[in-house]
């Protein structure tokens, strides 16, 4: 039995849809869930984190600091009692949280108390008797005598008005009238630490709770009894071993629901507090992962059959057409494109990836033009390592040719003339600098920087300055509304060659003190005038057809002392010299 090249490769396709698919879902599917687990117990983690950190915050710097300065107002040594009472009157009304302050008083029943009006109103219309309510624990007033408190020592709540009242006490150091030892104690409205839970982002998919050292759930208006939970076991038995470690494990829920659960413990007050998310809730992008990769498989499995049936009815033409354009592009048409290839198989992929070189190679044959000849080379003998930073020193002829009056030109022309001008003007010189084997290093506005090597190089740069100042003057005589000129300087020595810059951006050139003194000889030199260094003359010697004509020396920036230039002409425009310098 044969099978057609169609019924081939629709099989194939088929396979080769389903079987990456499946294998790339699930590893993707198992991926997902250990990065959704560990993005869960880092959310559980900065749950209790922020829970607790809220709560040491409140509880030292909002609640025990202001009550320790009120403390230290009245343990003075001769305040009297009225006073300590005015202190301790005055000092409740800046505080927000602070329900009451008391002043117990050792071996006396008598325990002055300051306490917030609209706390003491709210008691009332509960029915509640506000003294019974905000009168700190009496088993607290030994526990704080000769010691130092600032953590919050007892919760108790309010079941007719909904508040959760802790304490805080501290010892007064001056014993009060009649040698008497007292305790201060304070009683805080924790609705804060109450209010900051409901407003984390993270409780709208997850629960925080609060058990105390007896396992009741703190802010339950039941006072729930949560020790059951395994998590909140696991909390207490560290809270009482004393251990403070924050700890994050899965635990079953009392009803076996699967959850992740974490757990940190302030350190101002014997809670655990405990941040539990279920794991459908953790994971519930994996079940929209698995949906969608149905669906995709599906999808898939449908365009591989299509996919398949196409491919087998038009393989030939596409390969011919890649091939076809593979010819032109040998024979140097970068114009050519692969077309007819429609297909998004590796045949299409192929035909996009042969246009896409095509289009790189135009783009390098075109990017040529903006680099130097020296940059092009330095690149093709670079190898596989690309240009590095650096340089070396070689022999060189600098040439820097800068147009006089452009400015004035640019400024009463359209931006559109001034760039075509100065495109004809380099475009010229360019040819120029090439014909009298120069290299252009770089166009710097209306200026040319132009190298040259070789035995020769500085002949053939006073061979190029003269060339380019014939045809400036033939230019003028063309266009004699431009009334452009150019000022040539040219030196001759040891220069650096390399890249230079950074790794992310380099510029291939020559840099050193010679290079310097050619723009330095440039900007001094007239229009149409080519000044050189004393270097340039020893270095062309006896020629028949130049001119040295020395001038008076000149003192340039950076340099020490009048150095010796001059400039150039053809024989033909110096016949009447007195004498020649390289003569």
């Amino acid at each position: 039995m044969r099978i057609n090249l169609r019924t081939k490769l629709l099989v194939f396709s088929i396979i080769i849809a389903i079987i990456p698919l499946l294998i790339a879902g699930q590893s993707l599917i198992r991926i997902a869930q250990d990065e959704m687990k560990s993005a869960a117990n880092d959310q559980l983690i900065n749950a209790v984190d922020r829970v607790t950190g809220e709560i040491n915050n409140l509880v030292e710097n909002a609640w025990a600091a202001p009550v320790l300065l009120i403390r230290d107002a009245i343990d003075q040594p001769n305040l009297s009692f009225e006073g300590k009472i005015a202190i301790l009157r005055s000092g409740i009304e800046s505080l927000t949280d602070v329900v009451a302050l008391q002043i117990s008083i050792e071996g006396s029943p008598l325990s002055p108390t300051a306490a917030q009006q609209p706390f003491l109103d709210r008691l009332v219309a509960a029915g509640l008797q506000p003294v019974e309510v905000m009168r700190s624990p009496i088993d607290l007033f030994a526990a704080a005598i000769g010691g130092a408190s600032g953590e919050i020592e007892r919760v108790d709540h309010v079941r007719e008005t909904g508040d959760w009242l802790g304490t805080i006490v501290f010892p007064l150091n001056e014993p009060l009238p009649g040698g008497a030892r007292g305790v201060l104690s304070a009683r805080i409205d924790l609705s804060r630490i109450k209010t900051a839970i409901a407003a984390m982002p993270f409780t709208s998919t997850g629960r925080v709770l609060i058990a105390d050292a007896s396992g009741r759930e703190v802010f339950s208006p039941e006072e729930t009894d949560i020790s059951a939970y395994p998590v909140v076991q696991a909390a207490l038995q560290q809270l009482f071993q004393g251990s403070h470690a924050t700890s994050v494990e899965p635990y079953p829920q009392p009803d076996g629901t699967p959850t992740l659960a974490a757990f940190a413990f302030p350190s101002l007050v014997d809670w655990a507090v405990v941040a539990e998310k279920r794991e459908s809730d953790a994971y519930a992008a994996v079940a929209v992962m698995f949906r969608n990769l149905l669906i995709w498989l599906s999808a898939g499995l449908a365009v591989a059959a299509v996919g398949a049936l196409v491919f087998s009815l038009g393989i030939s033409r596409p390969i011919l057409n890649i091939g076809a354009a593979v010819v032109e592009v040998a024979k140097g048409n970068f114009r050519t494109r692969v077309k007819g290839v429609r297909s998004h198989d590796e045949i299409g992929r192929l035909a996009t990836q042969i246009n896409d070189m095509i289009d790189k190679l135009n783009e390098r044959l075109h990017l040529l033009k903006f680099v130097s000849r020296g940059t092009a080379d330095a690149v093709k003998s670079s190898g596989d390592e690309g240009v590095k930073l650096g340089g070396e020193s070689r022999e060189a002829a600098i040439l820097f040719a800068d147009i006089r009056g452009y400015t004035a030109f640019a400024e009463n022309r359209a931006p559109e003339v001034v760039v075509n001008v100065i495109n004809l003007y380099f475009d010229r010189l360019a040819e120029l600098v090439i014909k009298n084997h120069g290299d252009i290093d770089k166009y710097v506005g209306d200026q040319i920087m132009a190298v040259f090597w070789g035995p020769t190089k500085a002949e053939d740069a006073v061979r190029c300055a003269l060339d380019i100042q014939d045809v400036m003057i033939q230019l003028n005589d063309e266009h004699p509304d431009y009334r452009l000129d150019i000022g040539i300087g040219i030196d001759a020595g040891s220069v650096v060659r390399g890249a230079m810059g950074s790794r992310e951006r380099m510029d291939y050139t020559v840099v050193g003190d010679h290079v310097n003194f050619a723009a330095r000889l440039c900007g001094y030199a007239a229009p149409r005038q080519t000044l050189v260094s004393n270097n340039v003359p020893a270095a062309v010697g006896k020629v028949a057809d130049i001119y040295f004509n020395p001038l008076e020396p000149i003192v340039v920036k950076g340099k020490t002392g009048a150095l010796p230039v001059f400039d150039v002409h053809r024989v033909t425009a110096a016949a009447t010299a007195p004498a020649r310098a390289n003569a």
